[in-house]
């Protein structure tokens, strides 16, 4: 193997341990980067892998929301029955990812019925847009900002936003949720107001016992916490702080039927959703519970009340979606079944947005130059279809012959988050197929555009 490819492959923490082709295959074995870690290399001549591509995937046209639906028609039956679609995003930073996504929502909801969209950010906040898409009610560019999340604030989303805007008004139904749990400041908003509103007699000593954590927490001053850290407090303090959001949790509870009768089913519904998110909160503080589980346990509730009938597509990273342990995405096979289909996505060349963490890095969102695909990944692969862009599904092959071994391999694969750190690699060791059941790859992508913030001056 290549130096270069021994250096990527120590940055990925990890060797590209292939597992050996099928004796059909002519392959030549040469050493990996550690001892005894082979890695295949295609037979002298043409590579049969990129002929196998072309004829085997899914091209498409372009990747913008507004396009013609014709060109991604096979979506039905790659979806087939399934109510939840997982897609996710080699980077947080690529437009083409976004827009993609944003284009797939629209086929999925105009010609597939489905009627909910759920995004990788914090679920009260997330409400505000719900709002906006079904009313059209306040300012989008706000309520996207209110997400705290520089990566969706972008032209892409808005541009997604006002798409869904425009169905509901003429005359569609659908819905624009958050899974996330990172800023427990307006749940315990909400649950305050509640208590104001059905238990006034109530509603101080709530507001007394929520403060451990509500004093830590982002707010209309303080918009991501970092003044008064959580995480940083005593075990007895997350111990006590524990027992007082249970304490309410509890008050809620045993006063249910009161409360509802006096504000509504939905309307308590959503207070104990906000309970809960921030008790997710100081379960992640405290390392009780991963954020992938916090995100799949909300995902579960938004589809609980969308009903059986509803069907969802939901947003986040690569690394969440994907059905690895201790992720979103294997949480959510476990309760899905196959009754959701999970996209990866990947790219060859271009750029992205992302923070450079790097010692020297420059400030600002990049972009940044995406580096080439590394030997041995299956971004190399991918690179072998003379094909501006396509849809791969990885269910049922047989990676039994030489056009197709490498699909059941573990290989390198691209994975960005927001950043750009010293401490986290770019090419991972990932099973692709066991992990994906379709990925959308594309030749060539451009960054995000961020947009300027505006935050919200009150809940």
């Amino acid at each position: 193997m290549p130096e270069s490819a021994c250096r990527n492959n120590r940055r990925a923490a990890g060797s590209a341990c292939m597992r050996v082709a099928p004796l059909a295959v002519v392959a030549l074995l040469v050493s990996g980067c550690q001892e005894g870690a082979p890695i295949v290399v295609p037979p002298p001549g043409p590579d049969p892998r990129g002929p196998w591509l072309e004829a085997n995937v899914h091209p498409f046209a372009g990747s913008h929301h507004a396009l013609p639906h014709g060109d991604i028609e096979f979506l039905r039956e790659i979806v087939g029955d399934a109510r939840i679609v997982s897609l996710g995003e080699g980077t947080h930073g690529t437009r083409d990812f976004f827009e993609m996504k944003a284009r797939i929502l629209r086929f999925l909801v105009e010609e597939m019925g489905f009627n909910t969209f759920a995004i990788e950010a914090t679920w009260p906040e997330s409400r505000r847009i719900d709002h906006y898409v079904r009313t059209g009610e306040g300012d989008p560019r706000v309520f996207l900002s209110a997400l705290y999340f520089w990566t969706w604030n972008t032209e892409s989303v808005l541009e997604m936003i006002e798409w869904m805007r425009e169905h509901n008004e003429a005359g569609g139904d659908v819905g624009f949720h958050g899974f996330d749990m990172q800023f427990p400041g307006m749940a315990l908003h909400n649950v305050r107001e509640y208590f104001r509103e059905v238990d006034p007699t109530r509603a101080e000593s709530v507001h007394e016992q929520t403060d451990c954590l509500a004093r830590h927490s982002n707010g209309p001053d303080n918009w991501d916490g970092s003044n008064r850290p959580y995480t940083v407090q005593t075990p007895g303090y997350w111990a006590s702080c524990r027992a007082s959001l249970d304490a309410v949790r509890e008050l809620l509870l045993e006063n249910r039927e009161e409360y509802e009768a006096a504000a509504g089913e939905d309307t308590f519904a959503v207070a104990l959703q906000s309970l809960r998110v921030a008790l997710q909160y100081h379960l992640q503080a405290t390392g009780e519970q991963h954020r992938d589980e916090s995100m799949a346990e909300n995902t579960e509730w938004i589809s609980e009340q969308i009903g059986p009938d509803g069907k969802m597509v939901l947003w986040a990273h690569n690394n969440h979606m994907a059905n690895r342990p201790h992720r979103q995405g294997m949480y959510l096979r476990q309760t899905f079944g196959d009754d959701m289909v999970i996209f990866g996505f990947s790219h060859e060349t271009g750029r992205f947005s992302g923070v450079d963490l790097r010692p020297g890095g420059a400030r600002g969102y990049g972009p940044h130059d995406l580096e080439s695909p590394v030997p041995g990944s299956f971004e190399r692969v991918f690179a072998t279809a003379n094909l501006p862009g396509f849809f791969l599904d990885l269910r049922n092959r047989d990676f039994d012959n030489q056009e197709t071994y490498w699909l059941g391999e573990t290989r390198l694969f691209r994975s960005i988050g927001c950043c750009l750190s010293p401490n986290y690699g770019t090419w991972f060791d990932t099973p692709l197929a066991e992990w994906y059941d379709v990925v959308i790859h594309f030749k060539q992508t451009r960054p995000t555009v961020i947009l300027p913030f505006h935050y919200p001056d009150s809940w």
